[in-house]
């Protein structure tokens, strides 16, 4: 169990004051976050920027009643309010991620910042490069990393709990609907207009498992595994600019060969899973549950954690991690650097190839919304994860041919095909 913060006299330091910048959309769960560690006498609330007052009136009366500072600029923030601020959150949009980290970390304020990090390897340079100028640390929000649960299953995997990993396979289908990608004006993009986004199945919503597999395939307890090669087939059904199923295949430096299938495509849902198989058992993360390691002496089943509960310890952990507690872990930039080198081979391996209409399917979505659907992916979904073939392998028949990247001397984003996904703004 991690210790409160405390000096030598076992008393609790002084709470952090800390900005935050958005409070609607998925930052309204980071409002809601920190409010939690206020409770604790973790945090205190020390200045707010929001630039849709009209949209978060609670909240601006919220701040304004408890005497918080409240801008409609990050930059008026930092500069008025950065002395007295201890921690910066960043759950903004995707292309905004590099510069407010970095105006962050040049006025000497720790950051948490929303995953993915950044849209490309290029940015992701820029606030290491930020991070070791100001001395001062970056966490990134891949929750599950934070999860007490992710720590014991990487430990037995270190301890040879299933042998040597030799294969990592992720399959899930999470249909979105138009209400979904109408939600800002990003969603489904490659660029807003204002920097790269590459938004995606792999690179936003489900981007937690590359991150996980990449830490799990790790040989040290806070390393990850690196991409050697990749070889990707891209696939749109929906009327957006990038793609929204995606399958993928990638050879590790660790030895293990991880394939990923995304897509938000789908009619019916099939749960994350991710499988690992090794020379002597097998392993399956899920995200509700059980989760099992399975050898030659029998079946364990470990309890799930709630997305929201691996949240909790995410800001209690970098909360406390900020206090000085030496003992607790936080998702570096190191750490999430492997998860944007994924999305950027993908993205420069293969272009982006539309269903034909022939194969799509429209029908209502929960929130009123149209889902744009592939005739019978679940189907084939199923049957590439479990055989480790491409859909072009299984005779799909809108399949292509997978794109296919040497990693040897790959540092940055490429854009190789992006051309073709957005014309209008290259």
């Amino acid at each position: 169990m991690t210790q409160n913060p405390a000096d030598e006299n076992n008393t609790i330091k002084k709470p952090l004051r800390v900005g935050l910048i958005g409070v609607t959309g998925y930052a309204y769960a980071y409002f809601q976050e920190l409010q939690k560690l206020i409770d604790e006498g973790l945090v205190e609330w020390g200045a707010v920027t929001i630039i849709n007052p009209d949209e978060a009136e609670e909240q601006v009366q919220f701040f304004k009643s408890n005497n918080v500072p409240v801008y409609d600029d990050y930059r008026e923030m930092l500069e008025k309010e950065s002395d007295q601020l201890d921690w910066m959150c960043i759950p903004t949009a995707i292309s905004w991620h590099k510069q407010m980290t970095i105006d962050s970390l040049d006025k000497g304020v720790p950051v948490l910042l929303e995953k993915p990090m950044a849209p490309t390897l290029q940015e992701v340079k820029a606030i290491q490069e930020a991070e070791l100028r100001s001395g001062k640390p970056v966490a990134i929000g891949f929750q599950y990393n934070y999860g007490r649960g992710t720590s014991e299953i990487k430990k037995r995997l270190l301890a040879g709990a299933i042998g040597e990993i030799k294969h990592i396979d992720c399959l899930c289908l999470w249909p979105r609907d138009s209400v979904y990608y109408h939600r800002n004006n990003w969603a489904g993009s490659v660029h807003d207009g204002h920097g790269w986004v590459l938004d995606s199945p792999l690179h936003n919503a489900l981007s937690h498992l590359v991150n996980l597999i990449l830490f799990f395939a790790g040989k040290t307890m806070e390393g990850r595994a690196d991409l050697l090669d990749v070889s990707a087939e891209l696939y749109r059904a929906k009327c957006i600019q990038n793609y929204d199923t995606v399958r993928c295949e990638t050879n590790l430096d660790s030895g293990a060969k991880a394939t990923v299938l995304l897509s938000h495509s789908s009619l019916s849902s099939i749960a994350p899973e991710i499988r690992i198989t090794g020379t002597n058992g097998e392993f399956v993360w899920r995200f509700g549950g059980t989760n099992t390691f399975e050898n030659p002496e029998g079946i364990e089943y470990l309890e799930v954690e709630s997305p929201l509960a691996v949240r909790d310890c995410m800001f209690n952990d970098i909360a406390r991690f900020l206090h000085g507690d030496s003992s607790v872990h936080i998702c570096s930039t190191e750490q999430a650097k492997g998860e944007v080198k994924w999305v950027n081979a993908v993205q420069d391996a293969a272009p982006v190839h539309d269903i034909p209409s022939k194969y799509q399917r429209e029908l209502l979505g929960e929130e009123t919304g149209i889902i744009d659907t592939i005739e019978n992916l679940e189907y084939f979904a199923l049957r590439a994860y479990r055989e480790r073939k491409s859909f072009k392998e299984l005779g799909v028949p809108w399949a292509v041919d997978p794109g296919y990247l040497d990693l040897s001397n790959y540092h940055g984003f490429k854009a190789t095909h992006v051309a073709e996904c957005a014309s209008a703004i290259i």
